[in-house]
């Protein structure tokens, strides 16, 4: 094995031990460790929670006397909110440390959707879904970047993919509570244990240690940077074109994952028949079949593929998948499998879409670029697929509308993220965020190395 030089950050000293079991051991005893369970934790707590009032759309709607289309407002309105929550998440974890901001973010958004149990009316119900939401909503970047930022270079791809499992694991949890709780005790009983979310949240903050790369860099920058000068640097030449392609493939694919998820129990119920607590059993099994994409895309781009293939494979695959789960399932059975296996591609594409994005922006303004280009490209899409859903489901029906607001942009999506250049994974975090020190290694590495991992040698970005 090469020599490390003494300059490389600690993160990348110890990703280039071998992947062995001694090095998972090791592993598992470092701050990257305990950032990762710490943040994993919470995004399968939040997810919980956000995901809860999908399941609960039904008996709703029935208890205010409110249709599809205004369900499908409010859930517009909750991701128009969370627009300007992840960028501003972003900007100020860039500014004022990622720690703080994510058990801030956690606590409250928890108390807000234990309130959507207290609710009296459908406007306080919406202000309390829109409040939860947006604030839940800014924990995903932040965590992301905390993890991408203390793996090893070697683990980087592994655990930043492993943390993305705890978004379906989130949503099968909920699933799990209201299979339980909502044909006995009514909807407003699924939201109660979110209040012990944010009672839990102080106690994962002790866990959780700030980014070293983040300490660094702002002791480096001291108090002279302005709190807006992220965004600017986001439109260098150097950096906006993979703002822009990152934000347009997230934006397609997000819109697929989005309606999919927040409609897919109300699928089931109204196309399939199937009553509640059937349809969120379904759910259930086919968000923990999907984890295992997860694992598998976290896998293939570390070790067999690049991140940015193994995106598209995944993507368009899930298109597939779900395709044909549309136009020829049947049976619970049927449904549960094909579902399942359009899960474990489509949602287990972000494994490697977010991992990927964090790499490829600097540390001072890494979280700023996660939230543009990945997290405010989720919130948008969710914006606008609970509109689009809503309003093809009633006119359209199910199966051409999730093929029309899915299956067809996951293939652009797919295609989108083909534009990207197609980094070697396992670069340390600077060499893969910044092209010139990517060039330097890979020229003293020799002309095959130089032709792989630095755009300047060929001709194409292919």
């Amino acid at each position: 094995m090469k020599g490390i030089p003494p300059s490389a950050a600690p993160a990348d000293r110890a990703g280039a031990l071998p992947l062995s079991i001694g090095g998972l051991l090791n592993l598992m005893r470092t701050d990257a460790a305990k950032v990762f369970a710490v943040c994993f934790i919470g995004l399968i707590l939040s997810s919980a929670d956000q995901f809860l009032f999908s399941y609960a759309i039904t008996d709703i709607r029935a208890e205010f006397e409110v249709g599809l289309e205004t369900i499908g407002g409010l859930l517009s309105l909750s991701f128009l909110a969370a627009s300007f929550t992840v960028i501003a998440a972003g900007v100020l974890s860039d500014r004022f440390g990622r720690r703080r901001l994510f058990i801030v973010l956690l606590a409250l958004s928890a108390l807000f959707v234990g309130g959507h149990a207290l609710a009296t009316s459908f406007a306080a119900l919406a202000a309390l879904r829109m409040l939860g939401f947006m604030l839940g909503a800014g924990l995903y970047p932040i965590a992301n970047t905390l993890v991408v930022e203390t793996a090893p270079a070697r683990y980087r791809g592994i655990l930043a993919g492993f943390l993305q499992i705890g978004y379906p694991l989130g949503v099968a949890l909920a699933a799990m509570i209201a299979a339980l709780l909502i044909e006995t005790h009514g909807w407003r009983a699924i939201f109660y244990p979110a209040f012990a979310i944010a009672a839990v949240a102080p106690f994962l903050g002790r866990l959780l240690p700030e980014s070293p790369r983040f300490q660094k860099e702002r002791t480096a920058q001291g108090e002279r940077r302005s709190i807006f000068a992220g965004f600017r640097d986001l439109w260098r030449r150097g950096l906006r074109a993979r703002v822009l392609i990152c934000f347009c493939g997230s934006f397609l694919v997000s819109l697929a994952i989005g309606g999919t998820t927040y409609f897919l129990p109300t699928y089931l119920h109204e196309h399939h028949g199937m009553g509640q607590a059937q349809a969120s059993a379904v759910v259930a099994g086919s968000y923990a079949i999907g984890a295992l994409g997860y694992i598998a895309a976290s896998a293939l781009g570390e070790f067999v593929l690049t991140r940015r293939n193994t995106l598209i494979l995944w993507i368009w695959l899930g298109a597939a998948a779900f395709a044909a789960t549309l136009w020829l399932a049947e049976g619970t059975w049927a449904l549960l499998l094909g579902l399942g296996l359009s899960i474990l591609f489509m949602f287990g594409s972000e494994a490697v879409r977010m991992p990927m994005i964090g790499e490829l922006f600097p540390t001072h303004v890494r979280a700023t670029a996660t939230s543009a280009a990945g997290s405010l490209a989720v919130t948008t899409a969710w914006l606008t697929a609970p509109l689009l859903m809503s309003y093809g489901a009633s006119r359209l029906g199910w199966t051409l509308t999730l093929t029309l607001f899915a299956v067809l942009p996951l293939l652009a999506g797919g295609g989108i993220f083909g534009l990207l250049v197609n980094l070697p994974s396992g670069l340390g975090i600077d060499q893969a965020s910044d092209p010139s020190q990517r060039c330097r290694r890979s020229q003293a590495a020799g002309p095959q190395a130089t032709a792989r991992s630095c755009p300047a040698a060929r001709p194409a970005n292919r």
